[in-house]
């Protein structure tokens, strides 16, 4: 009766042994098969634990799964023990298959794991076909293992290593460089690397603030002292040659314009008296002269108290886009003679203006390209060529320094006029090296003075 119970009992671990071996073969990923380890064999192999890890591509050891568990925190207290573990097993070389009770453990990994783990471990080694270890299965329980448990738990291993190795294959040989190549050779390697990368040849290049200028704007300035009274157009707003744009409060002029007028006519009224006493009386001649002068300084007063009148209204001198920022913001605002209001410019003739921090100045040529970046269309550059660079910087709104550099825009390009972005400015061809280090450089030329 007893050999035939035994004989039953070894078909069925048979039976679930080749099942176990067809869910590892049917996983779809690597995660399914690392969970399909630790969670499908305890029909086969009785445990309160079960655990799986592997190599990653820098030969660490990395836990893949934890039976009963659907996700492994790596920062997890329990999960860094076992990750000890794992590498105090795999120093056991030519033993794929280790039996041992946490006891015998090294001591600080014995008492650390006494919170975690039961009393009795078995860990085997996945191999793959050439005998290397991708990794390890390792079991726990309170109950020690039987010499049946250890040949289970080495076929099962056997299974899974074969499987993870399957899965590995694509990059097998990539892990394989990276294992056998020691990290001094890496990082010799990466040195020489990045030595001969250094000496590639790239254009120098900075990026910049830009906006969409106006070529040779026409400036509508105040012409007179005085106060805006009204702006006549809109921001922006197509204005033809001769429109009205500004009119000043020219009350302080008209009222001096009437009183002159009315200084003229009693001039002249003096002026005729005279004349008509002249006749009679010889004193009046002799006033005919000074009252004749005086009438001559009233009209020239008049004129250019008129003329002083007909600026107070100032109209286009051409055809084009009324630039400025808000007509609210003009009116009642005291202006000075050549102070800038607006101006008028050809909506068809534009350029791009680039502001470059003295930080970022290069070597720029006239001819040279540059690559603008709308804000409101990042994804089409505008191309041009530059016309005109600055020798002295200017002040910014922020406060800050920038060189004023112009370039023409390539035809068919005509985005309106005040859209802003940022522009690329290219310069000559440099060493990658030094394309990389300039910035660095400068730095440590400021702070140090080197």
């Amino acid at each position: 009766m007893t050999e035939p119970a035994t004989e039953n009992k070894s078909t069925n671990i048979a039976a679930e042994l080749l099942e176990y071996q067809r869910k590892l073969q049917a996983c779809k990923s690597l995660r399914e098969l690392a969970f399909v380890a630790v969670n499908e064999g305890f029909s086969v192999l009785r445990f309160d634990q079960a655990v799986i890890w592997q190599y990653d591509l820098r030969s660490e050891v990395s836990i893949e799964a934890v039976s009963g568990l659907a996700e492994v925190a790596p920062e997890a207290p329990y999960v860094q023990w076992l990750a000890r573990a794992a590498v105090h097993f795999s120093e056991s070389p030519g033993q794929p298959v280790v039996v041992s009770a946490l006891a015998d453990l090294p001591d600080a990994l014995a008492e650390d794991g006494a919170e975690w783990a039961p009393d009795q471990l078995i860990h085997c080694a996945l191999l793959n076909p050439e005998g290397a270890v991708l990794g390890g299965l390792l079991f726990a329980r309170d109950e020690p293992f039987e010499e049946i448990d250890r040949a289970v738990a080495q076929w099962m291993s056997a299974a899974t290593g074969f499987t993870l190795w399957a899965w590995r294959r694509d990059y097998r040989p990539v892990q394989r460089w990276l294992r056998r190549t020691s990290t001094k050779r890496l990082l010799l390697g990466a040195a020489l690397a990045a030595a001969l990368l250094s000496f590639v040849p790239v254009r120098l290049s900075a990026l910049a603030q830009a906006e969409i200028t106006p070529v040779r704007p026409y400036p509508i300035t105040a012409p007179v002292e005085g106060v805006v009274d009204s702006i006549k157009v809109q921001p922006n707003q197509i204005v033809s040659a001769d429109e009205p744009l500004v009119v000043l409060n020219d009350t302080t002029t008209r009222n001096k314009l009437a009183v002159a007028v009315k200084a003229l006519d009693i001039a002249k009224a003096d002026l005729q008296r005279a004349i008509n006493k002249s006749f009679t009386d010889d004193q009046s001649k002799g006033e005919l002269n000074l009252l004749d002068a005086r009438v001559r300084e009233k009209v020239a007063e008049v004129a250019f108290l008129s003329e002083m009148l007909d600026r107070y209204s100032i109209s286009a001198p051409q055809g084009g886009l009324a630039i400025f920022a808000d007509a609210e913001e003009w009116r009642g605002r005291p202006v000075q003679p050549g102070e800038r209001i607006m101006v008028v410019a050809d909506p068809s003739m534009v350029e791009v203006t680039v502001y470059v921090p003295p930080e970022d100045a290069v070597q720029l040529e006239l001819g040279s390209e540059v690559s603008m970046f709308l804000n409101v269309d990042p994804l089409s550059p505008l191309k041009a060529k530059i016309v005109q660079t600055s020798y002295e910087t200017i002040t910014m709104p922020d406060n800050s320094l920038a060189y004023v550099v112009k370039a023409q825009l390539a035809p068919g390009a005509l985005p309106r006029i005040g859209l802003r972005g940022t522009a690329k400015v290219y310069a000559e061809e440099v060493s990658l090296g030094y394309y990389l280090l300039r910035k660095p450089i400068l730095f440590m030329r400021k702070s140090l003075g080197l």
